[in-house]
């Protein structure tokens, strides 16, 4: 029987889990991630806008990844990054806010389904995560 097939005993004799931090988890399962924000709420248009590691500014400037031409849209309004795993959206010291689920943020983990609003504009972040075919 090899190492990693042993099965971990307790000082009792009982089998024991092991404890797999988070990101050794994610590198041995294989997963398929699709992570996205799509604006649906935009008289302008609407959109999808895939993630990935690099983060993502939200605002009406040129200089901006995703540009929402709304008034009330600050310059550069919010940023969507990627850290420990998780993808947090932060308020850049907006004139209006950022605002989760209803709830004005500052800096905030996002989940599955919420419901972002800047500026008026309405988006939806999605994380589709599959477990891939070997």
């Amino acid at each position: 029987m090899s190492k990693k097939d042993e099965i971990l005993k307790d000082q009792n004799g009982f089998d024991t889990t092991e404890v797999i931090p988070k990101g050794k988890f994610s590198a041995i399962t294989p997963l398929s991630q699709r992570v996205y924000l799509e604006i649906t709420g935009s008289e302008e248009k609407d959109g999808i806008f895939e993630l990935g590691e690099r983060a993502v500014v939200i605002g009406r400037s040129a200089e901006c990844d995703i540009q929402l031409g709304v008034q009330n849209v600050s310059r550069k309004h919010a940023r969507v990054l990627l850290q420990n795993e998780e993808y947090l959206i932060e308020d850049l010291e907006s004139t209006n806010g950022v605002f989760v689920n209803g709830i004005k943020v500052v800096k905030c983990v996002l989940r599955n389904n919420d419901q972002i609003e800047i500026g008026g504009v309405k988006l939806v972040f999605n994380e589709e995560k599959r477990l891939r075919k070997k």
